[in-house]
């Protein structure tokens, strides 16, 4: 019988995409948080809103010259607290995807893929804890208990010793969830540089400025290159079998 987790034994794991569909680079991110510090880390986003963003979903797609500083603010909550709260991410060129040779020819199948690496990647950095995984809600045939369940099955099968590592696995809505705000801002910002708009002629000024500050704040300096995979602010690119 699984036995309960203690409160503070729980990490949670805010996860979103970008890019899926657009570009060639297909991004990742989770925002990860002790459960037991949620709670001080929507406050303290909540508070970095003000008084540019006080209504409303803030997200990468959204980002304006007028509302830029209450950005900057929202990230540095991360930035500035990672003794506590951290991101990691993983990036995949869809080109070098085979959906037909490694994915039942399905894209949903290549993408689920994916999202199992990255809570797989945080469940391995964090061994000692176990996971609400939340998921940025889309319109899927795959279940969140299904990933639950295969990740599971996936540590026990690495020698994992932890009872059921991951409890929880469901969807939350973005727009009423300022983690995966966070996490979309982040993972924007990693798209914006892999698929070269930030070189495009009409580039927004806005979202230069702040990918460039995120990068800067994260010590990177070529994106392409990823980052230590142990690093509090992680970005790791995947290598996919041919």
């Amino acid at each position: 019988m699984r036995a309960p987790a203690k409160p503070d034994d729980i990490i949670e794991v805010y996860a979103d995409e970008s890019s899926q569909n657009k570009h060639r680079y297909l991004v990742l991110g989770a925002i990860v948080v002790p459960m037991l510090d949620t709670a001080d880390l929507i406050e303290a986003i909540n508070k970095a809103r003000i008084p540019e963003l006080p209504n409303g979903e803030a997200k990468w797609t959204k980002v304006s010259k007028s509302k830029a500083a209450a950005y900057r603010r929202m990230v540095d909550v991360v930035f500035d607290n990672q003794d506590k709260w951290h991101f990691h991410s993983l990036f995949v060129d869809t080109t070098q995807q085979n959906h037909k040779k490694f994915n039942d020819g399905d894209s949903e199948i290549g993408f689920n893929k994916e999202l199992y690496q990255l809570a797989n990647k945080v469940g391995q950095l964090y061994s000692k804890a176990y996971f609400h995984i939340y998921p940025d809600y889309r319109d899927t045939k795959s279940s969140p208990e299904e990933l639950r369940q295969i990740l599971c099955h996936g540590a026990r099968k690495r020698g994992d010793t932890r009872d059921w590592p991951v409890r929880r696995c469901q969807f939350r809505d973005s727009k009423k969830t300022l983690p995966l705000q966070v996490a979309d801002i982040l993972i924007g910002a990693i798209a914006f540089q892999l698929n070269g708009h930030d070189k495009a002629a009409d580039a927004n000024p806005a979202k230069l400025e702040l990918a460039k500050y995120i990068m800067k704040r994260a010590g990177i300096s070529d994106i392409t290159n990823g980052t230590n995979r142990v690093a509090k602010f992680s970005v790791w690119p995947r290598k996919l079998r041919m």
